[in-house]
């Protein structure tokens, strides 16, 4: 009988340590059928401006892909301020994956001039009826109008609430944790932020619709070298962003290769008065072999620019 124990105790080692050693097999649920999703985009009864993003399928997370940014809510209103024609996208985060529904075409046949009557847009571009007229704060003298220089530096947790606003930064997405600090050097001390030249301009227009020019005088946007640039634009209140469509924001050229995005689309605002902007954009560590961080390309306006 001991004999008999001798030889099944190794046996029963070996199949518990094959048990042990054996990977564990994680199964996804089944990936949900893009007809399976329930959703709603249409234009409020009050406003025709305000569109309204409801989802109704049941027990996943919805992903909103709109004009003027991105949505998580299952009940969401947008405002198109311009007549246009305009894509909706919905999709959802379900067991299986990600699936997402057919593009929704929204036409927008009326100017909701209230929405762009608010202080960012007026701001921005001077207000309905106007445009406006923004510099890099160096020119090619070297000289500096508000800012110390045309970069400031700040943590990935930072954001328009805690440089405007003075509250307190949230929490990093990336690192989990607050990384709230900010450097902005000045030019004269730091001429290897950048050279001094003549960077060009951006242009914001509310004549007739949300359009903006950028005039690349000695950069290169990633896209084509120099140049001039005319395009659309779109302020989000809510999220404190601009969105820029076929034009990209005016930068030095050997920031080129230096961030995580390309130089258009929607960038995070962190300061924006009637004088001075602050537009942000994250460092890649990877590609700028440092750590990773905001860097805000500082503002002035043509109008404060030539009276100081």
């Amino acid at each position: 009988m001991k004999n008999k124990f001798r030889i099944l105790y190794p046996i029963l080692g070996l199949i518990l340590l094959f048990s042990a050693c054996s990977p564990n097999k994680y199964e996804l649920g089944s990936l949900m059928s893009a007809g399976d999703l329930k959703f709603t985009v249409v234009p409020s009864a009050s406003n025709p401006n305000n569109i309204i993003l409801t989802s109704l399928t049941p027990n996943v997370t919805p992903l909103w892909t709109t004009p003027i940014g991105r949505s998580l809510r299952v009940k969401d209103t947008v405002n198109i301020a311009f007549p246009g024609v305009y894509t909706f996208k919905y999709g959802v985060e379900s067991a299986g994956g990600y699936v997402q529904a057919d593009s929704v075409l929204i036409t927008i046949n009326t100017l909701d001039q209230n929405a762009v009557s608010t202080p960012m847009w007026t701001n921005l571009s001077g207000g309905y009826g106007n445009q406006k007229t923004w510099y890099l704060d160096l020119n090619a003298a070297g000289v500096s109008k508000i800012w110390g220089g045309p970069i400031s530096y700040y943590g990935t947790s930072d954001s328009w609430i805690d440089v405007t606003q003075g509250l307190p930064a949230g929490v990093s997405a990336i690192t989990g944790t607050v990384d709230s600090w900010n450097w902005s050097p000045s030019w004269s001390g730091n001429t290897w932020l950048c050279a001094a030249v003549n960077f060009g301009s951006m242009t914001f227009n509310l004549k007739n619709g949300p359009y903006a020019q950028v005039d690349h005088t000695s950069t290169t946007d990633g896209i084509t070298m120099g140049g001039q640039q005319t395009g659309t634009y779109m302020i989000s209140e809510a999220n404190h962003t601009l969105t820029l469509n076929n034009v990209s924001v005016l930068h030095p050229i050997n920031y080129d290769n230096n961030t995580t995005k390309s130089w258009t689309g929607t960038f995070k605002i962190f300061s924006l008065t009637a004088d001075k902007m602050q537009i942000a954009v994250l460092r890649d560590p990877v590609i700028s072999g440092q750590g990773a961080c905001y860097l805000t390309f500082n503002f002035v306006s043509k109008a404060y620019y030539d009276s100081h």
